[in-house]
């Protein structure tokens, strides 16, 4: 364990709450190990420790992103997120299949929403040739990467990709995982912001699960 890992676990051990831990283990289905700590004292205690130790390059924050990932409490991992997000600017190309591997890793709708969204889609809206590399993702036989590729353009609004979004969605119009119809009805809701009369056109005209229809034709 490195020993900027070290310094995050002993921040958030101190602080641990048993009582808590197990409501919030209830809630991940019982899937990780939590500490028991909110996201607030969570980043009061965490982001001294990364205004100190800031990455000197993006080897250094990639070690330190997958040395955290690797530990078994959820909050470090929540923590990993936070601080790979302060430092998004240092990823480039290269970079998509570590996120891919976080994004497959200790994988939750919790971390994986935060990846795809917030650091992903910043990197696809500054490299936006990496778009034809997501296209693949459609198609994985991981449910959270096919997710992320339908989801990691939500905080775009008018610089969503439209034919991309709306060809992601009818690939998996027919999915039957309940995450991936979920990814599907919050991407085409974020989109109606913008473009209302596009997503109810392209829910109307094709065959999506009973779930998506009603989520987005109650919004448009």
């Amino acid at each position: 364990m490195l020993r900027f890992t070290q310094e995050i676990l002993l921040a958030l051990r101190a602080i641990a709450n048993e009582e808590e831990a197990h409501e919030m283990s209830k809630k991940a289905r019982e899937q990780f190990d939590f500490l028991g700590i909110n996201v607030v004292p969570r980043r009061e205690v965490t982001y001294p420790i990364f205004d100190r130790n800031p990455p000197k390059t993006d080897v250094e924050l990639v070690n330190r992103v997958e040395d955290m990932w690797s530990q078994p409490y959820r909050e470090i991992q929540y923590a990993a997120c936070d601080y790979l997000f302060r430092h998004k600017e240092m990823l480039g190309g290269q970079h998509l299949n570590f996120l891919k591997k976080l994004i497959k890793t200790r994988a939750w709708r919790d971390t994986v929403d935060t990846i795809a969204t917030c650091i992903l889609g910043d990197l696809v809206l500054r490299l936006p040739a990496l778009r034809s590399k997501i296209t693949a993702w459609i198609r994985d036989p991981n449910v959270w990467v096919r997710r992320s590729a339908i989801i990691f353009q939500i905080q775009y609004n008018a610089r969503t990709d439209w034919p991309l979004l709306r060809q992601f969605c009818l690939t998996c119009a027919q999915d039957d995982e309940y995450y991936i119809r979920n990814g599907i009805g919050k991407a085409l809701i974020a989109y109606a912001r913008v473009n209302p009369m596009e997503v109810r056109r392209l829910v109307q005209d094709n065959s999506f699960c009973d779930q998506t229809t009603q989520e987005v034709l109650r919004v448009v």
